[in-house]
Protein backbone atom coordinates (compact mmCIF):
# COMPACT_ATOMS: atom_id res chain seq x y z
CA UNK A 1 0.00 0.00 0.00
CA UNK A 2 1.57 3.37 -1.26
CA UNK A 3 0.67 5.96 0.85
CA UNK A 4 0.29 9.56 -1.11
CA UNK A 5 1.70 12.98 0.24
CA UNK A 6 -0.11 15.96 -0.13
CA UNK A 7 1.92 16.95 -3.92
CA UNK A 8 1.32 13.42 -5.13
CA UNK A 9 -2.36 13.67 -4.05
CA UNK A 10 -2.35 17.05 -5.44
CA UNK A 11 -0.92 16.48 -8.78
CA UNK A 12 -3.60 13.14 -9.38
CA UNK A 13 -6.67 15.01 -7.88
CA UNK A 14 -7.83 14.70 -11.83
CA UNK A 15 -7.07 11.36 -12.32
CA UNK A 16 -8.65 10.57 -9.24
CA UNK A 17 -12.22 11.96 -9.55
CA UNK A 18 -12.43 10.15 -13.05
CA UNK A 19 -11.39 6.89 -11.92
CA UNK A 20 -8.06 6.65 -13.89
CA UNK A 21 -6.08 5.33 -11.30
CA UNK A 22 -5.11 1.41 -10.03
CA UNK A 23 -8.13 0.37 -7.58
CA UNK A 24 -5.24 0.57 -4.84
CA UNK A 25 -4.13 4.02 -5.72
CA UNK A 26 -7.40 4.97 -5.48
CA UNK A 27 -8.14 3.84 -2.26
CA UNK A 28 -4.91 5.92 -0.85
CA UNK A 29 -5.80 8.59 -2.03
CA UNK A 30 -9.35 8.52 -0.74
CA UNK A 31 -7.73 7.73 2.82
CA UNK A 32 -5.24 10.99 2.63
CA UNK A 33 -8.40 12.82 1.01
CA UNK A 34 -10.68 12.28 4.00
CA UNK A 35 -7.27 13.06 6.76
CA UNK A 36 -6.20 16.02 4.95
CA UNK A 37 -8.00 19.43 4.59
CA UNK A 38 -5.86 21.01 2.35
CA UNK A 39 -5.90 18.23 -0.30
CA UNK A 40 -9.77 18.10 -0.15
CA UNK A 41 -9.87 21.83 -1.20
CA UNK A 42 -8.29 21.07 -4.09
CA UNK A 43 -10.43 17.79 -5.02
CA UNK A 44 -13.49 20.09 -4.15
CA UNK A 45 -11.66 22.50 -6.47
CA UNK A 46 -11.72 20.19 -8.98
CA UNK A 47 -15.17 19.29 -8.57
CA UNK A 48 -16.41 22.59 -8.91
CA UNK A 49 -14.44 22.96 -12.09
CA UNK A 50 -15.80 20.14 -13.72
CA UNK A 51 -19.16 20.95 -13.49
CA UNK A 52 -18.68 24.10 -14.79
CA UNK A 53 -17.07 22.67 -17.54
CA UNK A 54 -19.88 20.05 -18.24
CA UNK A 55 -22.41 23.41 -17.50
CA UNK A 56 -20.85 24.62 -19.84
CA UNK A 57 -20.23 22.09 -22.92
CA UNK A 58 -23.66 20.33 -22.96
CA UNK A 59 -25.05 22.33 -25.94
CA UNK A 60 -24.52 20.22 -29.20
CA UNK A 61 -22.03 21.71 -31.75
CA UNK A 62 -23.70 23.05 -35.16
CA UNK A 63 -23.60 19.37 -37.63
CA UNK A 64 -21.50 21.12 -40.04
CA UNK A 65 -18.93 22.47 -36.88
CA UNK A 66 -18.45 18.70 -36.12
CA UNK A 67 -18.23 17.30 -39.73
CA UNK A 68 -15.29 20.08 -40.11
CA UNK A 69 -13.33 18.43 -37.38
CA UNK A 70 -13.68 15.17 -37.75
CA UNK A 71 -12.84 15.53 -40.88
CA UNK A 72 -9.73 17.52 -40.11
CA UNK A 73 -9.31 14.72 -37.40
CA UNK A 74 -9.14 12.00 -40.26
CA UNK A 75 -7.26 13.66 -42.19
CA UNK A 76 -4.30 14.23 -40.02
CA UNK A 77 -4.57 10.33 -39.00
CA UNK A 78 -3.59 9.66 -42.55
CA UNK A 79 -0.35 11.56 -42.54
Amino acid sequence: MAEFDCEETKSLVHEYLHNELRPEDQKDITTHLALCDSCEEEYDLEVYLNKAITRSCDEEPPKQLAQKVLDSMRKSQQH
